[in-house]
């Protein structure tokens, strides 16, 4: 598995210009436009500047589920949605923006680990997973989408 580094971002980058306009997933829902407000809203909570999202794990799935996942052992589910309880709030994991508005916020999301000046949040189910984690993270969360896409 890769790291969340500039080469890696170069490399999302260029294969979610690959998507069409009107490109179909090959599961789920999500459009172009709303994969990408749905990175730029990940990387902005892990930043700490989405609003906030309450816990919707408990211990086990922090102690168990979170690890499993982080390395790989557990796939992504291709059904994972916020739970119903934060839906309702009008809770959602997306964000406006666009390629260049993900592209920047992945830029300075590097500058600042580079930096060690990020604190990242806790992930909604995780907990506190810290930079390397969201770095695990992130990468398992992008493939996910780029191969919901075929990319």
């Amino acid at each position: 598995m890769g790291h969340l580094d500039a080469d890696y971002v170069a490399e999302v980058i260029r294969r979610l210009e690959r998507i069409p306009h009107d490109g179909a997933p090959a599961w789920g829902a999500l459009r172009k436009d709303t994969l990408i407000e749905h990175l730029v809203w990940c990387v902005s909570h892990a930043m700490g500047r989405s609003a906030k999202v309450p816990r919707a794990g408990n211990r086990v799935i922090a102690a168990v589920m979170g690890p499993l996942a982080l390395r790989g052992w557990l796939p992504l589910s291709w059904t994972a949605r916020l739970p119903r309880s934060l839906r309702t709030q009008g809770i959602e994991t997306r964000e406006p923006g666009d390629l260049e508005t993900l592209h920047a916020l992945l830029e300075e999301y590097l500058t600042l680990v580079q930096a060690d000046e990020l604190t990242p949040a806790p992930h909604p189910c995780f907990g506190r997973i810290g930079v390397d984690g969201w770095d695990r993270l992130h990468v398992l969360h992008f493939e996910h989408h780029l191969r919901q896409f075929g990319v």
